[in-house]
């Protein structure tokens, strides 16, 4: 019975994919990975507020807008919250990573070519 499971595992295809050469496609209705649109957020805080693991947090007098990737369950709650569509979940997976990542961006007035302050 062994040498019989023996021969059919030695000449049976491998039950793993060979990543990286082959990525595994995601599954219907994956929400995958959280993106933030900077040049149209207004720093309202909705997504912060409706983020159940709170791993959104906005500082409206300052204009920043952290992301703890480790914290985020991708539930979607935070791109239905936003109103102008800045959160949004792409359908990828992430990529690994080995220290933790810091998401933070500013909304910094953008400079114009002479020096001044455009009025976006």
């Amino acid at each position: 019975m062994m040498l019989r499971r023996v021969l059919e595992n030695l000449f049976s295809k491998p039950a793993t994919r060979p990543f990286p050469r082959t990525a595994r496609e995601p599954v219907d209705g994956y929400r995958g990975a959280v993106e933030f649109n900077r040049e149209n957020c207004v720093f309202c805080g909705a997504c912060a507020l409706r983020c159940p693991s709170k791993a959104i947090e906005v500082d409206r007098p300052s204009k920043t807008l952290k992301f703890d990737l480790f914290k985020c369950i991708q539930c979607a709650c935070c791109a239905e919250a936003c109103k102008r569509g800045c959160v949004q979940l792409r359908s990828v997976y992430h990529a690994p990573v080995f220290e933790k990542p810091e998401f933070e961006f500013s909304g910094a007035p953008v400079l114009a070519p002479d020096g001044g302050q455009t009025s976006e």
